[in-house]
This record gives C-alpha cells, structure tokens and sequence, in this order.
C-alpha cells in the first residue's frame, strides 16, 4: 500500500491541493486500495483556504507521520509557515521518511526554506520564481515547466500544474498505462479557450 499525505493549512491555494486530491483518490479507488490517499493539517484540524473553502481534516502531522510521498500546496498561507520555524523542522523531518517529496505552486518556497531543495532543479507559480532562487541559491529554479523532477523531489507550477505533476505520479508509483486510465476516467484533456 502506497501512502500520500496532502498537506494543509490556513489560506491554502484551493486548486493546488483539491486537484492533486482528484487524481490520487481516483488512483485509489481505481487501484482497488493500493493507493491510499488523505488530508493532513499542519497545525489545527480545521483548515480555511484562500477563497474560503472550509475542510474538517481530522488529522494533525506530527514529527512521527509517514507517508510514502507528501504533496504541500501553495497559497498565501505559505508565508508563514515559512516563518515557522517548528512547521520547517517537522517538514524536514517527514520529508526524510518519504520516498516522493512534492509541492505545488509556492509550497516550493517552504521546501527551500527548509533547506529542501538545495542543489536541486526545481520550480513554481511564474510570480516566485525569482523568489525561489533567491532562498535556494544553489538550486537550477526552472521556468516555463509544469513540473520539474529531481531525485525524488517534484515541483510544480502554479494551481492547476498539479494536476498534472500528480497524474505523472501516479503513473511512476503504479504505471503509465494506469495513470492514462485515471486521466480518461477525469477526462483531463486541457483545451483552455484562450491561448497564452
């Protein structure tokens, strides 16, 4: 069984995470329980998002969680838990146990706070970039990808990049052939109305 924590907390980036969320609970339902996937606070168990999406989580990470991969969204609630020092060690701490270590939009900058993402290729929302570089000096901050892998680090872009980021996920933690089955079942095939 392959365990997934998606991180939450206050003034999270709602997309970043609930997209995320689709895909993996479809892979679990889909792959008959070989995937289990759950929402985790990182402080209270009640979580208020950006926009005002209210989540009763239920469950608090602590320094003893474990999870196979941890996936930290992005948000305006990034901020501070980058000035947190308690929420860094505890990240570092879970990362450490994890085989996958994931984020989606700004939750990128938290990682190189922690010191996660040293040396690593990496990338985020195209308004942190220059950001990211700054706080991770040493890491190749990547542009104009929706999601970089290094190792068992993955960074995605802003919002819906993570749909995509966990789709390809999914096919490395089961296979191709099954994460294409899970993008039919969603029916993900992005064809936006206006072109960038």
């Amino acid at each position: 069984m392959f365990s997934i924590g998606i991180l939450l907390f206050d003034n999270f980036e709602e997309l970043d995470a609930i997209g995320p969320w689709e895909v993996f609970r479809v892979a679990e339902e889909m792959s008959g329980g070989k995937i289990i996937c759950e929402m985790v606070a990182l402080g209270g168990e009640k979580v208020t998002a950006k926009k005002g999406l209210k989540i009763d989580v239920g469950k608090t990470l602590t320094k003893d969680s474990r999870y196979d991969l941890i996936l930290l969204p992005g948000g305006e609630g990034s901020r501070a838990l980058m000035a947190d020092g308690h929420v860094l060690d505890l990240l570092t701490q879970v990362a450490d146990k994890a085989s996958w270590v994931t984020s989606v939009c700004s939750g990128s900058l938290v990682y190189a706070k922690a010191g996660l993402l040293a040396g690593r290729k990496c990338t985020s929302h195209h308004s942190c970039l220059d950001f990211l570089a700054e706080l991770s000096p040493t890491s190749e901050v990547v542009k104009n990808h929706r999601f970089v892998q290094d190792g068992n680090i993955v960074t995605s872009a802003g919002v819906s990049a993570g749909i995509d980021m966990a789709l390809w996920l999914v096919g490395q933690i089961m296979t191709p052939e099954f994460a294409r089955e899970v993008q039919h079942y969603l029916e993900y095939y992005p064809d936006p109305p206006y072109a960038p």
